[in-house]
């Protein structure tokens, strides 16, 4: 048992030297840990990772009269010449080219704030209801909370196809004293307004859920800041309604809940654009499906803009 484990760590530790031509090289595996090239004006010795700027680099010139050392991306230069010898330190700057690991932006936590764009009223047929379900845009938010995540990048991970899942949560909150009721004769939306009995409203919100399943094209810049890069992503998001509820506080404490289905549509797609900057980013979403079923509601479409913070 013991010899085979040592051939077992013999086979995953061993060293292997590779010559060809004037430079040898020593790896551990296949990563390459040491290479010595011998070449007719120099000879070079690296250690470690030098296309990332890390690791150690000796260089000596034909003559012997200047040797390089390179530790990370600094340089010094031992320079002998006719008045003595000195020593010139050189830094190399950074590489605008990408070679960090692909980090999408997808999972995590975002917030954003909800309002109606390209509103139609017209199937009330009434002026009195022209933008009767207004929104309160501090109080309508949406939280949604992005749990799965998988991105395929392309070999120099500067960019990727990502998707995932997540559950969107949407409040609706009404800046008029009215909630939203299904009537069931004419099996449509329609708004309930409490003023009309002298009721006091608080506040009043419409709340909905979804499933969400995005596929976005994810970018890389050049453009970073620190260890941070900007990255830009775009797509769309498929949602699947999960359920919804109308809530009303009254300003004497009493409430009202009611859950139904509201003629939600089932399905809906949203257009998203992102900026990515580190751990954190903006984002805004416009639906291209109505918030109501054709016919059975005003065209409302749900437009959020917010932050998130992927990767929490």
């Amino acid at each position: 048992m013991k010899q085979l484990i040592t051939l077992v760590l013999c086979g995953v530790l061993a060293l292997n030297t590779v010559a060809q031509d004037d430079t040898t090289k020593v790896k551990v595996m296949k990563k390459n840990i040491v290479t010595v090239v011998d070449g007719d004006d120099k000879v070079q010795v690296v250690v470690g990772d030098k296309e990332n700027g890390k690791g150690v680099e000796v260089v000596t010139d034909e003559w012997g009269d200047t040797t390089h050392i390179r530790i990370g991306r600094k340089t010094f230069k031992v320079i002998e010449g006719n008045g003595g010898t000195y020593v010139k330190v050189e830094k190399e700057p950074k590489s605008n080219k990408w070679r960090g690991s692909f980090n999408a932006h997808w999972s995590g936590l975002e917030v954003g704030m909800n309002s109606f764009q390209n509103t139609d009223y017209s199937i009330y047929q009434s002026e009195d209801n022209i933008d009767i379900f207004e929104l309160i845009p501090g109080k309508s938010l949406s939280w949604n909370l992005n749990f799965m995540e998988f991105a395929f990048k392309n070999e120099r991970k500067t960019f990727g196809l990502v998707t995932g899942m997540g559950i969107s949560f949407n409040d609706y909150a009404f800046n008029l004293p009215v909630t939203v009721v299904k009537e069931q004769g004419f099996r449509m939306i329609v708004p309930h307004n409490y003023s009309v009995e002298n009721l006091s409203v608080k506040k009043s919100k419409l709340h909905v859920n979804y499933l969400t399943v995005p596929l976005l094209l994810e970018v890389k810049t050049p453009l970073r800041m620190g260890d941070s890069r900007l990255s830009l992503s775009a797509g769309a998001i498929g949602s699947l309604f999960i359920g919804a509820h109308t809530k009303t506080k009254f300003n004497d404490g009493n409430k009202i809940k009611a859950e139904s289905n509201y003629y939600i549509n089932q399905l809906k797609y949203e257009l998203t654009g992102r900026i990515h900057f580190g751990d954190f980013s903006v984002f805004a979403n416009y639906s291209m499906t109505p918030l109501f079923k054709t016919g059975h509601g005003p065209e409302l479409h749900p437009l959020t803009v917010g932050i998130s913070f992927p990767n929490i």
